[in-house]
């Protein structure tokens, strides 16, 4: 049975984290839409996201990590990398970078990886000192999940938690940008001039 845990009223970290460390799934909001976490350290748990959405398997995963420390022990950050995290995270951003041998599973030889400024998923990740799955929390080709209440309906039962922080403003989604191509594969709020001027300064 999923619990439905009321963030504005108490957030129960220690009980979020437990069930995360437990390899179990667990719904919270994001800067963006409501996302599907689990600990992306553990490769079990991460398989268990493509049946909770009826998605393909092997599709690639991006996490969500609390400091350049963490997305290190997942990827390969080189300078420039370095750079982008420093400027412009926690933010609408998301960098592809090649990924540590180890890690693979979440998306072949590359790794998508953001860290958040919503404060809820960042005492998560803090917390955790790891990463945590970052794809959104929807039935594969439904739309995002903006309310907590609405990703209960649609996760019961499949999650262990969902974190309801409430209705979440609709945003436009981070910018992926491809370190190793520097190529722009989703534009968002960061232009791409804003991100070459970083990286050859």
């Amino acid at each position: 049975m999923t619990k439905l845990i009321n963030a504005k009223k108490k957030l129960e970290l220690d009980l979020i984290i437990r069930e995360l460390k437990a390899g179990k799934l667990v719904v919270v909001p994001t800067e963006t839409s409501y996302g599907l976490a689990a600990l992306a350290s553990n490769k079990k748990a991460v398989g268990l996201i493509s049946k909770a959405k009826n998605q393909p398997e092997q599709k690639p995963v991006s996490i969500i990590v609390p400091d350049l420390k963490i997305a290190k022990k997942f990827g390969i950050i080189d300078k420039g990398a370095e750079k982008l995290v420093n400027k412009f995270m926690p933010g609408p951003l998301t960098l592809i970078v090649l990924a540590k041998k180890k890690f693979e599973y979440l998306g072949g030889k590359t790794i998508a990886f953001r860290v958040s400024s919503n404060k809820i998923v960042q005492k998560i990740c803090e917390k955790l000192n790891d990463g945590i799955t970052a794809t959104s929390a929807n039935l594969h080709t439904e739309p995002d999940t903006y309310s907590g209440k609405k990703a209960f309906e649609v996760f019961n039962g499949k999650v262990s938690l969902v974190v309801d922080a409430g209705g979440l403003p609709k945003r436009r989604p981070s910018n992926i940008f491809d370190v190793q191509n520097k190529v722009v594969v989703r534009k968002g709020l960061i232009t791409e001039k804003q991100i070459k001027k970083v990286l050859n300064d």
